[in-house]
């Protein structure tokens, strides 16, 4: 999509000036009409056909990876034309989401690169990019909105629980913590979502490679269940609960089965990335039947979030924030180094 040519205030300028020494010559005679109008129409037509003959150009986006808020990230714009051309450049950014996308760059030369920081849980929109093209002299302009969109996920605040939480945490994590193993039966590969406790640490040194040990019985181990539900416009604070149970149930090395209002999914230990994507999008609303079988229940009410366990409700009365680390996939305590920025 293209915008017809307009001039830009030098252009403004430059016509101002020749229509200036039209005048003056009429006045006064045509002795500066050579020296000031024809050089000024020169510019105006080369500046006109220059940007007519310009092929729109194409962008291809590089969005940055998932992050918790307060992570700062990169956006890369690679722009493709057939005539690189000077231009200032401005993306859209959704309101979740905060940067300086405006740029004066050379549109097919290097890619645009420019920070972005994370403010609000959920998946937002970059783009459409405005490119500016602008001439050799900078007379005139045209205006270009390549198509090409990206999103960005934002993850929900993850915090450490209240002590009486944590507590009964603790305790359904220890009951299947305690749960007895069959033997030894080999080992394997270690796969994205295998517990560390798993690890065989002596076999890995001598392999270079992570394995872990796998036992007779492991198919029949014990997922924890948890239940979110939110009332209209209590979404972001039932997440952040949610996420809140459900990283530290992973902490201690158990699995997750978390239902929300849209869906249902499984993690694995070591493996939060996938109930935080889950969370990010996850809006207000009932789960349905899995809230009554939940082995953990967290609802977020006009009056407040509330987290039952084991049929004990306490109020979500969260502790500090923690913040995951380069990996995305395990927090760390807050006031420790800030998240590093993340790189696309």
């Amino acid at each position: 999509m293209s915008r017809r040519l307009l001039p830009t205030r030098r252009g403004v300028t430059v016509a101002a000036a020749a229509v200036a020494a039209v005048a003056a010559g009429a006045a006064f005679g045509p002795r500066s009409l050579d020296a000031v109008v024809v050089p000024a129409g020169v510019a105006l037509l080369a500046a006109g056909v220059q940007l007519h003959r310009l092929d729109p150009p194409t962008v291809e986006r590089t969005p940055p990876p998932p992050a918790d808020p307060g992570t700062t990230a990169t956006v890369r714009l690679a722009f493709d034309t057939d005539t690189p051309v000077t231009a200032v450049v401005r993306d859209r950014l959704p309101p979740g989401v905060d940067g300086d996308a405006e740029a004066t760059t050379l549109v097919g030369g290097d890619p645009l690169v420019y920070e972005v920081t994370y403010r609000e849980r959920g998946e937002h929109a970059l783009g459409p990019a405005t490119v500016d093209a602008r001439d050799v002299l900078g007379l005139a302009r045209r205006t270009f909105v390549p198509e090409g969109r990206a999103s960005v996920l934002v993850y929900p605040r993850v915090f450490h629980p209240s002590p009486a939480v944590a507590e009964r945490l603790r305790g359904l994590a220890a009951l299947d913590a305690g749960a007895e193993r069959g033997a030894f039966d080999h080992l394997r590969e270690y796969v994205n979502g295998d517990s560390l406790r798993d690890v065989h640490w002596k076999s890995s040194a001598k392999r270079e490679d992570l394995v872990v040990q796998e036992f007779a019985d492991d198919g029949d181990r014990r997922t924890v269940t948890v239940a979110a539900s939110a009332a209209p416009g209590r979404a972001d604070a039932m997440a952040e609960a949610a996420a809140t149970v459900a990283v530290s149930l992973l902490d201690e090395g158990v699995s997750v089965s978390l239902a929300t209002p849209d869906g249902r999914v499984r993690t694995a230990p070591d493996d939060a990335d996938r109930v935080l994507t889950h969370l990010a999008r996850a809006g207000a609303g009932d789960p349905g039947d899995a809230d009554a079988d939940a082995d953990v229940a967290v609802r977020a009410s006009e009056d407040g979030v509330t987290v039952r366990v084991d049929g004990a409700s306490h109020p979500f009365d969260p502790g500090p924030r923690r913040r995951l680390d380069d990996r995305g996939d395990r927090p760390t305590e807050d006031g420790s180094p800030s998240a590093p920025e993340v790189r696309a």
